[in-house]
């Protein structure tokens, strides 16, 4: 089944008349985005874009005059293996997007009358798709927005609505990429016109204001001969030159004339008039010297230009990152209730309400749980996030951080029970009190011990310790797993960012524990230390405030 667009028919006829466009290919080509892959805020897009589908892969998919590229895609843990970076063209459903400008909603591909024997649905696998435009400022369709699944699909209109704002905010993604290369090409642009300023002009005129001597390239620039001007023109006769009403400058004071040269380009000069004095103090004469001000002041133009358009993006991103956060807080409030009933019933299936399980059925109901559990964390964080973001004040009460340190660790021992791990509980005589919010602070030790748990493999160490600190109180997680490269540490807190290591083995994870904890502790007036060496483990410490 196909959603078409509403004002026109949707058409499978080729393609390439559309997807050939010389101004579309320009302006695709001109987004620097054909040679990248994973680009980390469209990596954001692309993993919401799956989770709000539910889907195993979200693609945002360039539509090239050969191939189509992806610089974001996502797979979840149930997802296909890694996907290339681009494949040819004759695999896309994608190209059928930009030729109708319009979304492609496809519930079975195997049984639909145009793709059952298109490359993608025999060769690539896609069962369900469902795709929606990605534009340029200037409207130009670049590629598409796309979930696919290898089972058929019921998508909803609710999908369809969430691909549709993911979409957009992909799309003000890309318009500030371009923003900023244009930023970029302008200041090029700049430089090199600074480097072609012109020569400094020189008249010298007796104190009658007649010209004396003027410098040749002078005389060129206004298109006369310098014999001309000499002994019979005036420093007023040669404002009069410049711009209707143009008057000789004052002496001591700087004036801008504009003139038109000979070759018929317009030129902006920067004069000064000086007055020569003789030993007794009377005026002999005067000299005028000028600078061809033309570049800065189209310097002054692109700057102008510039700064104007980087305050727009930085509306446009501000706007951007609001209805994020919106969308996360809505989303996530959404998911919490049906996944904490789920975790209900899987509890009372569990303590056998219903009858005694089986070994088998127990089996499923332990996954389920866990993963339900997983979801409610993911959701909780987001909730969390959504609410940092929005600087909503939290409750400050009088936190016991030991008892606190304890309380998490127990929370984990589930986890724990269920791994070949040394666990290590070191809580020193501390009796520090904190003041914040122990719901916050309890959320970020567990978000530490999580990661901790999750990255070390059977074997391995997970440690917590908690010990007086010269500001209040340190809380430290170590772990013996797989540690962070170094050149990704210093992104690790930001907002849904993921290691190449978590990429490569498709571990599930949001991608926002970290930022949560870095907020948290900040937000307590603390900081965060991450300590991190690739196959040897991570140590994470907070330094609390007393």
């Amino acid at each position: 089944m196909v959603e078409m667009a509403a004002a026109r028919p949707f058409s499978f006829d080729d393609p390439s008349r559309h997807v050939l466009d010389a101004a579309r290919l320009r302006s695709l080509r001109s987004t620097g985005l054909l040679t990248t892959c994973h680009q980390p805020a469209l990596d954001a897009i692309t993993r919401l874009a799956a989770f709000a589908t539910n889907s195993p892969t979200a693609l945002v998919s360039l539509v090239d005059a050969e191939r189509q590229v992806f610089p974001s895609h996502h797979h979840g843990p149930e997802g296909a293996d890694e996907s290339p970076a681009e494949t040819p063209l004759a695999m896309s459903f994608c190209k059928y997007v930009v030729a109708n400008d319009a979304p492609l909603v496809v519930e079975d591909a195997r049984t639909h009358p145009d793709l059952s024997q298109h490359p993608g649905t025999t060769e690539g696998g896609a069962v369900a798709y469902a795709g929606v435009p990605l534009h340029d400022p200037a409207g130009q369709v670049l590629g598409a927005l796309c979930v696919t699944d290898v089972v058929p699909r019921h998508w909803t209109e609710k999908h369809l609505d969430g691909l549709r704002d993911l979409a957009t905010a992909a799309e003000t993604k890309i318009a500030l990429r371009l923003s900023r290369r244009e930023t970029h090409l302008d200041r090029e642009r700049l430089m090199h016109v600074l480097d072609g300023a012109a020569n400094t002009m020189v008249v010298i005129a007796s104190s009658d204001g007649v010209i004396a001597t003027m410098k040749r390239h002078v005389a060129t620039l206004f298109g006369r001969d310098a014999s001309s001007f000499v002994g019979s023109w005036t420093l007023a006769d040669l404002a009069s030159l410049a711009e209707p009403g143009t008057r000789p400058a004052d002496p001591g004071e700087s004036q801008d004339w504009t003139v038109r040269t000979s070759h018929g380009r317009q030129r902006v000069i920067s004069v000064r008039v000086s007055t020569l004095l003789d030993n007794y103090g009377d005026v002999e004469g005067y000299v005028l010297v000028g600078d061809d001000v033309s570049a800065h002041r189209r310097a002054e133009r692109v700057l102008q230009d510039t700064v104007e358009r980087q305050a727009e993006a930085v509306r446009r991103l501000e706007a951007l990152d609001t209805a994020r956060s919106d969308f996360i807080a809505t989303a996530s409030h959404e998911l919490r209730t049906p996944v904490t009933s789920i975790n209900g019933f899987t509890e009372l299936l569990t303590e056998g309400v219903v009858g005694e399980l089986t070994p088998p059925q127990r089996d499923l109901v332990d996954r389920i749980g866990r993963n339900s559990r997983r979801l409610l964390h993911l959701t909780e964080d987001l909730l969390n996030l959504a609410r940092l973001d929005a600087t909503i004040p939290d409750v400050r009460t009088a936190v016991a951080i030991a008892p606190l340190a304890v309380r998490a660790w127990e929370s984990i021992q589930p986890e724990l029970g269920t791994r070949a791990l040394e666990a290590v509980l070191e809580v020193e005589p501390v009796d520090v009190v904190v003041m914040g919010d122990p719901v916050q602070l309890e959320r970020a030790l567990l978000n530490l011990l999580t990661n901790a748990v999750k990255f070390t493999p059977d074997g391995g160490a997970v440690r917590l310790a908690v010990r007086p600190h010269e500001a209040g109180v340190v809380l430290e997680v170590s772990d013996t797993g797989r540690g962070i490269a170094a050149d990704e540490q210093a992104d690790v807190f930001e907002p849904f960012f993921r290691t190449r290591d978590t990429h490569e083995k498709a571990t599930p994870g949001s991608g926002v524990g970290l930022t949560v904890v870095k907020r948290v502790v900040e937000a307590h007036g603390g900081h965060v230390l991450l300590d991190s060496e690739v196959g040897r483990g991570t140590t994470v410490r907070v330094v609390l405030p007393a």
